[in-house]
């Protein structure tokens, strides 16, 4: 449904959202719903499968145009001209950038990174010292930084993000938005000696944070609660973590929705030992009132303070102990579970991250979209020639 007299924007993603599965679909899908108050939003999402039709429609019902399947870039600008186009992940961004600079040359062209992810490889590495890993960092990096200095903006989710994209290259213009987190509280009582993880183990910070877990804090927990429960929650579970599943190990795999979980947890566990950006799932268990314990890089850029408003803690000692405070000191539980909800409130909610994007969307637009130039048009021509005339390859228009 087109919406008289609102500014179009265009937001293009590897994939339709799917809120329900991991945190990144939820932000993205909670920032279309945001935008869509305010402005027409057209999302194209570049893959598209058999179990997306029911996303398409929430979006739909949204008031979003969506385009999920025979897309073109080319036949889309034809019939409509955009404020600015976000694009999510650096990847998505190394296809439609310098298309959308050549078809519509004044669309500023914002590159939402989620997380650095040069930052989370490099963090892996330095936990692996694996070759493997530090020739994937360095090839990250220089893909990453390449097309966000091309950008007329960078969204981080995270000041510390920012910061580092910053030390690389000053000439990338970095703009700040959380991730968005919808309070979620409830009365009930917590299972005695209960701990949860969520996370989707399509993300592999994920499945070796579970192994940490299990492996090196776990039993320093059980040596002293050994009717400890530990709920693992989250899509795609590997093998090797089905395989923890015990008497005291629950690993629930895909779940339609994670309150009735968190909300049964005395305590979250967040141990996560390499990432960037900001972690949904210290949020999401914030925002029902499930006091976290985590690393120093769970809690980066969220401003979370040790026995403040989270338990924060780096070796497998320090942080069974955390938990072990936890579960016992029900002061210390409820003075983390009411800063936490408080910083939640006053930062994260859609209200917040909303009055945020406006003053994003208002600095980029405040600006002149960058243009190509004449070498970089050249070569985008040329590869894209050599593109269409390789063996057993068409050409289709530029899109």
């Amino acid at each position: 449904m087109t919406q008289i007299g609102k500014e179009k924007i265009l937001v293009i993603s590897p994939s339709v959202p799917r809120p329900d599965i991991n945190s990144g679909d939820l932000r993205l899908y909670s920032i279309l719903a945001i935008l869509a108050k305010e402005y027409e939003v057209t999302f194209v999402a570049s893959g598209y499968g058999p179990a997306d039709s029911g996303y398409v429609a929430l979006l739909e019902q949204g008031g979003i145009t969506v385009y999920a399947n025979n897309f073109s870039l080319k036949k889309l600008l034809e019939t409509k001209k955009f404020s600015l186009a976000i694009l999510e992940f650096y990847f998505t961004a190394e296809y439609f950038l310098e298309r959308l600079r050549i078809l519509h040359p004044e669309c500023r062209v914002i590159i939402d990174s989620v997380d650095v992810h040069y930052l989370r490889l490099k963090r892996k590495y330095d936990l692996t010292n694996a070759e493997t890993d530090h020739a994937n960092y360095l090839k990250t990096k220089e893909r990453e930084l390449s097309v966000y200095r091309k950008a007329d903006a960078v969204i981080t989710v995270t000041k510390d993000d920012a910061v580092k994209l910053l030390e690389e290259h000053s000439d990338i213009t970095c703009e700040v938005v959380p991730n968005i987190h919808e309070l979620c509280l409830s009365d009930i009582t917590p299972e005695s000696n209960s701990l949860i993880f969520v996370g989707g183990f399509i993300h592999t910070p994920n499945i070796d944070a579970v192994h940490y877990f299990c492996r090196d804090i776990l039993p320093l927990i059980k040596n002293v609660k050994p009717d400890t429960q530990l709920t693992i929650v989250g899509s795609k579970p590997p093998e090797q973590i089905r395989m923890l599943e015990s008497e005291h190990i629950k690993v629930t795999g895909y779940v339609p929705e994670t309150s009735s979980y968190l909300h049964r947890s005395h305590v979250s566990v967040a141990p996560l030992r390499y990432g960037a950006g900001m972690k949904g799932k210290i949020g999401e268990a914030m925002a029902h009132g499930v006091p976290v314990v985590t690393t120093s890089v769970g809690a980066e850029g969220m401003g979370l303070l040790h026995r403040t408003n989270a338990m924060i803690a780096d070796s497998p000692q320090a942080f069974a102990a955390a938990v072990l405070e936890l579960l016992d000191n029900s002061n210390l539980h409820a003075s983390i579970r009411e800063n936490a909800i408080r910083l939640i409130d006053e930062n994260y909610t859609p209200e917040q991250i909303a009055k945020c994007m406006t003053n994003v969307l208002g600095n980029v637009c405040n600006r002149k979209a960058k243009h190509m130039s004449i070498f970089d048009k050249a070569l985008f021509l040329k590869n894209y020639v050599m593109d269409c005339i390789k063996p057993r390859q068409h050409c289709a228009e530029v899109e």
